[in-house]
């Protein structure tokens, strides 16, 4: 299936139009019929205008495991380096976070890197706050896992 075939499908599926679309992506639709009909959208195009239809784009390997979203995370990006290694929040998956609605500019979010290494950040999102990042252990991990993702820690990723 071309992604010009999977955009037109999930317009239909969801009641939309390509007009629509063409507004949401901020084209004319005369640029949209002819991506489509050349099928030249982009990997991130494609992404974007399926999330307009309420669906998106996963990557799943033949024996089912799902490839995870690094650089999920709605948190400003951190990059630090600590004892030699670099870690960096945009090349890594967000697991959970310890934010909720009363303490919005201080918290802690873990993440796990492509190398399968736990590092936590820690926000501070007033003005002159600093954020950092700790390396964790993977036990340490399964414990704020269970604590703030509200899921036991053998369901951690």
């Amino acid at each position: 299936m071309k992604a010009s075939d999977m955009v037109r499908s999930a317009l239909a599926s969801a009641g939309k139009t390509q007009r629509e679309l063409a507004e949401f992506m901020g084209w004319s639709p005369q640029n949209l019929s002819g991506r489509l009909k050349n099928d030249t959208l982009t990997f991130d195009e494609l992404t974007k205008a399926l999330s307009m239809t309420g669906y998106t784009v996963k990557m799943v390997s033949a024996s089912g495991v799902e490839l995870p979203m690094l650089g999920n995370s709605s948190s400003p990006r951190v990059v630090q380096m600590v004892e030699g290694v670099t870690y960096d929040t945009s090349k890594a998956e967000s697991l959970c976070s310890s934010r909720d609605e009363a303490n919005k500019d201080f918290y802690t979010e873990l993440f796990k890197d492509p190398s399968g290494a736990y590092f936590v950040v820690h926000f501070q999102l007033w003005d002159g706050g600093y954020n950092s990042i700790s390396p964790i252990s993977k036990d340490a991990s399964k414990r704020f896992w269970a604590r703030y993702s509200g899921l036991p820690e053998s369901e951690m990723k």
